[in-house]
């Protein structure tokens, strides 16, 4: 058994039905490129074979009794595949909204508990003959970095591997006896227990780190309820828009070049150029910017990926007060400067190790934003927007090339729009999720991105130029 991290765990606690925590996984490829059939029957075959393969596709939750403390994962042999791998077929002409019509529906449902933590769906009728496999998996599994490792284990980076297939070596994992069980519990919930005034400690000592910063005139994270309410921080229903666009990374990293900036400053850079104009369409853009939550990577470099989450967060503001996209940019990079810095000089794992105390964290997850959309008619932050290298080498399903690499992440009041960038190869895939009711337009938003990518190249070219 494998025992959930805290941050595994939160995104179990901030579950419910309208905001169920599953993360999108896609992939689109075309099937006539595979040295063997690709049809829905061949990847059921090769289910059982990826169940071997990949850990994660055999857990299960196994709650303690009571609630006393933190899920663990249990190993399951046998899956139902009726429930784990489905079919579907997108609407003529087969395009990228076709695609997203469908994933409206995948993404709008969460996952059942009592099952390991998935579902792949099976998606043709896409045009050139091409096909989707969608991979519904619970954010409790994997965060950004561990969705790759993921990635990299269902698919091969050898062109000539088939299609996997099982050996049968698969066994259940048994559940521990009753005393073992409450053993093991008054175990952890001890060790929490004796931890807390080590954790209260750190806070003092980051507390008194952004003391320090501002007697000394340094800037900090963006403030909460610092950016206005906009259609984004409405309460979130069970019905879901998805959309994505693909940029050049050729582009992307031109526009790096010619401004002194990081791939990520262009990243948020496009996206809040695409937020601006879009709620300029709407006569919604605020004069105050919007601001962002941006999880980021804490793994040790160097040491292999480990599953579940292992991420802190910076809060930055988004510029999008800012006309000129030339000092949007210049912006972008200075506030990104200040959550690095802040980065390097914070306790990375505190956050996480909150978590340990939900009615204490409670009231920051979820208490904290009801009572500034009561009080302040403000959300916490705006968004959540986050950047995550993809995998670093073509991939393959029976020789077919992966085409495409399409990531989201959830949606959570008061942040009701989730921006997610995987880059690779050539390509950045900009995906993002809404709540249907708010953003039914979402395509007027996913459009303006390759805008605002054109607009800065174009500028990022003048200035080359000079």
């Amino acid at each position: 058994m494998r025992r959930l991290n805290s941050v595994d765990n939160m995104f179990l606690k901030q579950e419910n039905p309208d905001q169920p925590q599953h993360t999108i996984k896609a992939v689109v490829l075309d099937p006539a490129a595979a040295q063997q059939p690709l049809g829905f029957d061949a990847i059921r075959a090769a289910i059982p074979a990826l169940l071997e393969r990949v850990e994660p596709l055999r857990w299960q939750l196994l709650f303690p009794p009571l609630g006393m403390g933190r899920p663990w994962w249990i190993e399951r042999s046998g899956i139902d595949l009726d429930y784990h791998l489905r079919r579907a077929t997108v609407a003529p002409p087969g395009g990228d909204h076709e695609l997203c019509a469908v994933i409206d529906d995948i993404v709008s449902v969460g996952l059942d508990r009592a099952r390991p933590a998935w579902q792949l769906w099976y998606v043709d009728g896409l045009a050139g003959g091409r096909i989707a496999l969608v991979l519904k998996i619970h954010h409790a599994v994997a965060d950004g970095l561990a969705s790759v490792r993921l990635m990299e284990a269902i698919f091969s980076s050898d062109p000539s591997e088939p299609l996997p297939a099982a050996r049968g070596t698969l066994v259940d994992e048994q559940r521990p006896g009753t005393l073992k069980w409450l053993g093991m519990l008054a175990a952890h919930n001890a060790a929490t227990i004796m931890r807390f005034p080590n954790v209260l400690l750190r806070s003092l000592r980051t507390i008194g780190m952004i003391r320090r910063r501002n007697r000394e005139g340094r800037p900090g994270f963006a403030e909460a309820f610092a950016a206005p309410a906009t259609r984004f921080n409405e309460r979130i229903r069970t019905e879901r828009r998805f959309a994505y666009v693909t940029c050049d990374m050729g582009a992307i990293r031109r526009i790096r070049s010619a401004f002194g900036v990081s791939i990520n400053d262009v990243f948020l850079a496009i996206c809040s150029g695409a937020i601006r104009s879009y709620l300029e369409l709407h006569g919604e853009l605020p004069a105050e910017s919007l601001t962002a939550v941006v999880p980021v990577a804490i793994r040790p470099p160097g040491v292999d990926v480990d599953w579940g989450n292992q991420v802190s967060t910076w809060f930055v503001s988004i510029a999008t007060d800012v006309a000129d996209p030339v000092e949007r940019i210049k912006c972008l990079a200075a506030n990104t400067s200040v959550a690095r810095a802040i980065h390097a000089e914070r306790d990375l794992w505190l956050f996480g190790d909150w978590m340990d105390y939900w009615p204490l964290f409670w009231f920051w997850g979820r208490g904290l934003p009801l009572l500034g959309a009561v009080l302040k008619r403000r959300p916490t932050y705006s968004m959540t927007v986050s950047n995550v290298p993809g995998p670093k080498n073509r991939l393959y399903l029976a020789g077919a090339p992966i085409e495409q690499f399409i990531s989201v992440g959830p949606i959570i009041y008061p942040y009701g729009l989730n921006l997610t960038g995987w880059s690779h190869m050539d390509s950045m895939v900009i995906a993002m999720q809404v709540s249907r009711d708010r953003v039914p337009d979402i395509w007027a938003l996913a459009d303006r991105i390759p805008l605002a990518l054109e607009e800065l190249e174009a500028l990022a070219a003048a200035r080359s130029a000079v």
